[in-house]
């Protein structure tokens, strides 16, 4: 136990290592490819090489300059206050009337002047005395003539319009028609102070109305696009201003400042970190919950590592081949589906997409088209198992990669061109390449990770092997046995979902160990029982055995790990009943160690180890009951409690399957059963045919006499 333990210890600090490396190259790879990988120029260099846009854009710098254009383009916007204008009017009107009141009611001993400056004045001037004197000594009609002269320059003033950029061009043209006024001087002084006093802008900015118009303005203005593949700057020409900032947009070249270099890489990082962190807790918890958890072998981690460096690696090393970028991704997903399992290609699928995106300096176009063809190859890539679908398969992810291809084409470039057709074609021709590329490649991962594809567990089922004809010739009733185990177990594994292939696989080599006794096993044996002769200790331990002895000629015949395991594993640490029983009566149960009568294996550690030991269990007892004469029903009832004696026993603890699975696997024996055993019409023996013949033959001779008789009584009436 101890030494299982600290393995066990050893293997998830590899992982740990493992995954640690692997984050490492990824950041790695989007560092170097995403922002390192870019050039370094400036504004005035001399291009050494061509660019061209990667992808369709919005040149979002032309854009914007255009539409700065078309907004500065924009004149202010008044609106009239008319409140002021009154108000000004008014207060000036107001003067006027005051100086009259003033002057009809000054003392006698008092000036005009000194009237004047003791009073409050609606307007802030400052009159000169001998301003106020030639108003004073103005008859009243001329008073009134000239206060309706100064109110008139006024009013057509504010009927102009009076802004705050040309209020002192009225008041300057106010002087001007003062000036030309009959008045005398200091009358036209007089007006030269009241009227600029009374000038104030009426003609307010209308900011709402502004910036809407602008608004107008700049939608008005159409983006300026660049397509794919359009040149941005040709080797030796000049970097203008106008090429930076489309390098830049384009992701093409470095922007020159630490902040636009850092910022993603660090953006990058944490994304990435989190993505990773998903990944730990998805196999941590996974195991230890294994609800619904995918728990990978010690060999599938290794795979997956394996395959998932070389893909990051190589999608990096093709990124200045953009043609090429959407390869390693596809390949990734497919390899990982054959390999590993479609449910881990499903889910590890999102996360490689992700990584190529910020690889591809973040190319939305790059991410969905990853995404989309690799749900569809990790399903399709399942049915190429069968060497006469590889071709078809092949074909069918060609058309997938085309048309999706296509299709965000158009999406992105807003367009249909020949040149299209071109790119969806190369891509279905590199998905059609990855797929010979992965069902190519299968006997290295094979021989040098032992990766348990279809083909290979398919090869194990072969009659011709030569393990299984050893034991259809040395043991033919465990390899009967054993067919029977393998179409219960494939039933079954089918129905919840898990791996056909290495359940029938598993099946059929779970009781190889019975070779090197094979007549000390009741279905091997002709009438005569060995263990009569036996103890029941010496028994139990033959039987025992068998396990182990198995798990030493798989290999011997180099049999894969995980059929290795359910050999060992087929009857976990189970209670050889018989034995302990008969032990039981014979020494007394104070005599008897339990221990002693359990198998030395360890107990199924995956689903479809499991179900090989019920149906192991169930194919034996229900062939006996069967054959004792027991009733189907009866039969029927003892496979529901011999799945439930497993699991109360803890066998099925480390397995992964839920509850509600047993009754799907239940049903699924039941199944086979019934095909197996169904109610046959008796045949009859040579006797019973014989006596049937005779009983024909009466029946005619009585007839033929009946015949005969009718025609004499018919001739003799005549």
């Amino acid at each position: 136990m101890e030494i299982k333990k600290k393995e066990a210890d050893k293997r998830q600090k590899l992982r740990h290592f493992l995954l640690g490396i692997a984050f490492i190259v990824t950041i790695f790879c989007i560092g170097t490819g995403s922002v390192q990988g870019r050039d370094k120029v400036q504004v005035g260099d001399v291009a050494a090489k061509r660019y061209i846009s990667p992808k369709d854009t919005v040149d979002v710098a032309a854009t914007e300059k255009l539409r700065e254009a078309a907004e500065n383009s924009v004149g202010p916007i008044y609106k009239t206050d008319a409140a002021i204008e009154q108000k000004n009017i008014a207060q000036t009107a107001e003067l006027f009337s005051e100086l009259d009141n003033i002057l009809q009611n000054k003392k006698e001993s008092q000036s005009f002047s000194e009237a004047v400056q003791s009073a409050s004045l609606k307007l802030p001037v400052v009159l000169r005395e001998r301003q106020l004197l030639a108003y004073a000594n103005l008859s009243a009609e001329d008073r009134s003539t000239f206060a309706q002269d100064c109110m008139k320059i006024l009013q057509e003033a504010y009927k102009k319009g009076i802004t705050a950029d040309k209020l002192e061009e009225i008041r300057k043209d106010m002087q001007r028609q003062i000036t030309e006024n009959l008045w005398n001087p200091n009358l036209k002084e007089m007006a030269g102070l009241i009227l600029p006093a009374a000038a104030e802008p009426n003609q307010i900015l209308d900011e709402a109305a502004m910036e809407k118009a602008k608004e107008q303005k700049r939608e008005e203005v159409d983006e300026v696009r660049i397509r794919k593949n359009q040149k941005i700057v040709d080797e030796g020409e000049i970097i203008t201003e106008e090429i930076y900032d489309r390098l830049t947009a384009l992701h093409l070249v470095k922007n020159g400042n630490l902040k636009g270099e850092i910022l993603p890489l660090l953006a990058s990082l944490v994304v990435t970190s989190l993505l990773f962190c998903a990944i730990y807790l998805f196999f941590h918890w996974g195991r230890k919950s294994r609800k619904n958890a995918v728990v990978l072998k010690h060999n599938e981690v290794k795979i997956l590592f394996t395959v998932y460096m070389l893909m990051i690696l190589l999608l990096r090393l093709l990124k200045p081949f953009s043609i090429f970028l959407t390869m390693p991704a596809g390949l990734f997903v497919m390899f990982v589906s054959v390999l590993i399992g479609r449910r881990m290609a499903l889910w590890l699928n999102a996360m490689f997409c992700i990584m190529g995106c910020f690889i591809c300096n973040g190319s939305v176009e790059y991410l969905l088209y990853t995404l989309i063809t690799g749900i569809l190859e990790s399903l399709l890539i399942q049915k190429a198992e069968r060497r006469v679908y590889q071709i078809p398969v092949g074909l069918s992810i060609a058309a997938v990669d085309f048309v999706t291809a296509v299709s965000l084409g158009m999406f992105f470039s807003e367009e249909y061109s020949a040149g299209l057709l071109l790119y969806g074609a190369s891509q279905g021709a590199l998905g059609l390449l990855s797929v010979f590329l992965v069902m190519g490649s299968l006997p290295f991962w094979e021989n040098m990770f032992e990766a348990n594809t279809p083909l290979r567990l398919m090869e194990l089922a072969n009659p011709n092997h030569e393990l299984l004809r050893r034991l259809l010739l040395e043991a033919p009733g465990t390899y009967h046995h054993s067919l029977i185990v393998a179409n219960l177990a494939e039933t079954a594994v089918y129905e919840i979902g898990g791996n056909v292939a290495l359940a029938r696989a598993g099946a059929y080599y779970h009781d190889v160990g019975k070779l090197y006794a094979p007549f000390y096993f009741a279905e091997n044996q002709n009438g005569q029982n060995i263990h009569d002769t036996l103890s029941p200790e010496e028994s139990a331990k033959i039987i025992t055995q068998h396990t182990r002895a198995g798990v030493e000629l798989a290999r011997e015949y180099n049999l894969p790990c995980v059929v290795q395991d359910i050999i060992l594993e087929h009857h976990g640490t189970s209670l050889v009943k018989y034995f302990y029983f008969k032990a039981l009566k014979q020494y007394g149960a104070e005599n008897v160690k339990e221990a002693d009568y359990r198998y030395k294996g360890r107990v199924p550690s995956g689903r479809e180890a499991a179900v090989v030991m019920l149906a192991d269990t169930v194919e034996a007892a229900v062939r006996s009951m069967l054959g004792g004469g027991k009733t189907f029903a009866e039969a029927e009832a003892a496979v529901k409690d011999l799945i439930k004696d497993k699991l109360d026993d803890g066998q099925l603890d480390q397995s992964g399957l839920l509850i509600d699975e047993l009754e799907i696997i239940r049903n699924a024996f039941l199944t086979v059963f019934r095909g197996m055993y169904h109610e046959r019409v008796a045949y009859p023996d040579q006797k019973e045919i014989q006596t049937a013949k005779g009983e024909q033959k009466e029946n005619e001779e009585n007839k033929e006499n009946k015949e005969k008789g009718k025609e004499e009584q018919h001739d003799g009436t005549h």
